[in-house]
């Protein structure tokens, strides 16, 4: 599996809201890498990630904005080609206008050279750029230029992308993916392969993954459609979780504040923790490992498969237990916990609540 590295956009701090656009100057390059595995970066744009028809990839950036010119941006191939990275003029710009921001928004990222990159050219190329801060508007003061950016990634390869400020898309691969945007908008879909994807600020939607998958963000709603792999995990600081028909031999999912809401889940064992948010967990099929639903502040709703097997134990600080599940022996209940054992008891399963009333149902 693609291993992700650091971005060299550390901090990014988002007013963000979507407009309209309105070019006068643009170009195009084109890059063909004839390899299995490539790496991009870029700074402020959107990136598409596309079938390639043939065994290599092939890189369209399109450079737009008033400031357009031919000679505004660098385009450095690294690695043997292993790297392709879009250079913005930093060295002589602290303040771009990227009009998809919206009028009166803005933007602030925040480099810092001291960072482990993990490859020596981002830390070449970055470096004497500790403390700097450099401002996104959407429309006023600033050199207006932003490059989007096609990648048509050939089958079985792998992709690992690095955006500052734009939204990733990317669908209708059999590749492993890394989507690493620190502020935008990330969607996935129709994807064979293992896929991680890490946003600082942004909606996270991925449909129809098969592979492992790893979806981050420290403030955005996340939301899994028809995903099936060995391991499932989703972090988000911030943002509600929804899942619908997730198939998986581990689910992870955590979330400092926001609810999650999981339907028609197939897995042996999961962990969904939140430090606010109500859980809601129904399950299409139940495996014999260990279910851990646990919340700060909101209720848990555990809803069984008909076949289940399992010894449950559920408990709240403040709020009610309940059970509706037939034939069930209940073997301790009282107002805030109870124990009970469904089928043969082979799966484990803890339902913890600080404040919320927690109930068992079967479908």
């Amino acid at each position: 599996m693609l291993r992700r590295t650091a971005s060299p956009v550390l901090v990014l701090l988002l007013a963000f809201a979507v407009a309209g656009i309105a070019t006068a100057a643009e170009f195009t390059r084109d890059f063909r890498i004839d390899r299995d595995e490539l790496q991009v970066v870029n700074m402020i744009g959107q990136v598409e990630v596309v079938p390639a028809d043939g065994d290599g990839f092939e890189v369209t950036v399109h450079v737009r904005g008033e400031d357009a010119t031919a000679d505004v941006l660098e385009f450095l191939e690294l690695e043997n080609g292993a790297s392709l990275v879009v250079k913005f003029p930093l060295d002589e710009h602290d303040d771009y206008v990227y009009p998809r921001l919206g009028k009166g928004s803005k933007s602030t990222m925040t480099f810092r050279d001291d960072q482990d990159h993990g490859n020596s050219w981002l830390r070449e190329i970055f470096s004497g750029m500790n403390g700097r801060k450099v401002t996104v508007r959407g429309s006023g003061r600033g050199l207006e230029v932003w490059a989007d950016v096609t990648i048509r990634v050939p089958r079985g390869a792998e992709l690992e992308v690095h955006n500052g400020l734009g939204g990733v898309e990317a669908a209708d691969l059999e590749a492993d993916l890394v989507l690493d945007t620190h502020s935008g908008r990330v969607k996935v879909r129709k994807v064979t392969g293992s896929v991680l994807v890490d946003t600082g600020s942004g909606h996270v939607e991925v449909d129809g993954v098969t592979g492992d998958l790893d979806v981050d963000t420290g403030s955005g709603h996340v939301e899994l459609t028809a995903c099936e792999g060995e391991d499932i995990k989703v972090d988000t600081g911030s943002g509600h979780v929804t899942l619908a028909e997730v198939r998986c031999g581990y689910l992870n999912v955590d979330t400092g504040s926001g609810h999650v809401k999981a339907r028609g889940v197939s897995t042996d064992g999961a962990r969904i923790d939140t430090g606010s948010g109500s859980v809601q967990l129904e399950l299409a099929h139940m495996g014999k490992g260990k279910f851990v639903l646990d919340t700060g502040s909101g209720g848990i709703d555990l809803v069984l498969p008909p076949d289940a097997s399992a010894r449950i134990s559920a408990d709240t600080g403040s709020g009610g237990v309940s059970c509706d599940v037939d034939g069930a022996d209940i073997i301790h209940k009282e107002r805030t916990e109870m124990e009970l054992v469904v089928g043969d008891g082979e799966a484990r399963v803890h339902l913890d609540a600080g404040s919320g009333h927690v109930k068992v149902s079967s479908r």
